[in-house]
């Protein structure tokens, strides 16, 4: 096997790597396209098939990544394999659900249901893959990362930390006071894009251990940064709080965008990771979420 082939497909089982990364966000995404009620038999067996592969594939770049030395490739694809017959053991309830959600969020008023869904779905795998990316501890030496040289902790950068403070000191509410705290003692953990050395719209925060934590613990951070990018589009910045600790700062597509406007978004392959940078403080309207929905911020 070419040494390039083998580099990739290498990055591609590791659950930490961007390509990893990208194809799994892509594929639970896509996969939430199909409606399985409108498929015929043979349609259907294959759906379930590609359910299945998928859930080995995970199951096998998670134990590959994460176990690598406690579990053999042997017992790995037996792990994989299993997890791939619960999966089609499961089928027929997994796709009542699916058809629930499916019903659901049609009597919303959403005229292509099956794309709400297919994001919902990938923010869901982007958020559960950015969540595995925090460098594991230092070891002896005082030398955070593996044996691979995985990167670790950085100072936070100026801007990073600017924007941060901006949201977390627009309310006094909602561990606001302890996340302040945990930010003038954080790191930040910087995350790799397709493109080395190009901007990614996302980096996390290590914080030190015995910290207060926030309430709630588990939870994106109230209050969030709009502003206007690409033409014109909307697009939201925001903290990630994870076991009542500060854990990521982000930026997504604007909540304001229509169906249609998502639809032809994730059509024509486009993404946040096209935009240059970090929005300057002066360029955000602060928002805060209500009972009726994200609201400005009161002066």
């Amino acid at each position: 096997m070419p040494v390039s082939l083998r580099a990739s497909l290498s990055r591609l089982n590791d659950t930490r790597s961007i390509e990893h990364g990208v194809v799994w966000t892509a594929a639970n995404g896509l996969i939430m396209l199909i409606d399985p009620r409108t498929l015929s038999p043979r349609g259907r067996l294959l759906y379930r098939g590609a359910m299945a592969a998928l859930g080995a594939w995970t199951a096998w770049a998670t134990l590959r990544t994460d176990a690598a030395d406690e579990i053999a490739p042997a017992a790995r694809g037996g792990y994989s394999v299993g997890a791939a017959g619960a999966l089609v053991a499961a089928s027929e309830v997994t796709e009542g659900l699916d058809a629930r959600i499916h019903e659901a969020i049609t009597r919303r008023g959403a005229t292509r249901p099956r794309v709400v869904m297919a994001l919902g779905s990938a923010v869901l795998a982007a958020a559960t893959w950015l969540a595995g990316l925090r460098p594991p501890a230092a070891d002896p030496d005082g030398i955070a990362g593996d044996a691979e040289g995985q990167v670790g902790t950085i100072a936070v950068p100026d801007d990073v930390r600017a924007l941060a403070e901006l949201l977390l000191g627009a309310t006094e509410g909602f561990g606001a006071e302890e996340l302040r705290a945990q930010l003038a003692a954080a790191e930040a953990v910087p995350y790799e894009g397709p493109e080395p050395d190009a901007f990614w719209p996302g980096i996390g925060f290590e914080v030190p251990d015995g910290m207060p934590a926030a309430v709630p613990g588990d939870a994106n951070f109230p209050v969030v940064g709009s502003f206007s990018a690409l033409d014109g589009r909307t697009f939201e910045l925001y903290l990630t709080v994870l076991g009542g600790r500060l854990s990521t700062l982000s930026i997504s597509e604007g909540r304001a965008w229509t169906d249609d406007q998502q639809a032809e978004w994730m059509d024509e392959g486009r993404g946040v990771h096209e935009l240059p940078g970090w929005p300057a403080p002066a360029d955000l309207e602060l928002l805060i979420e209500t009972p009726s929905g994200l609201a400005p911020v009161s002066a």
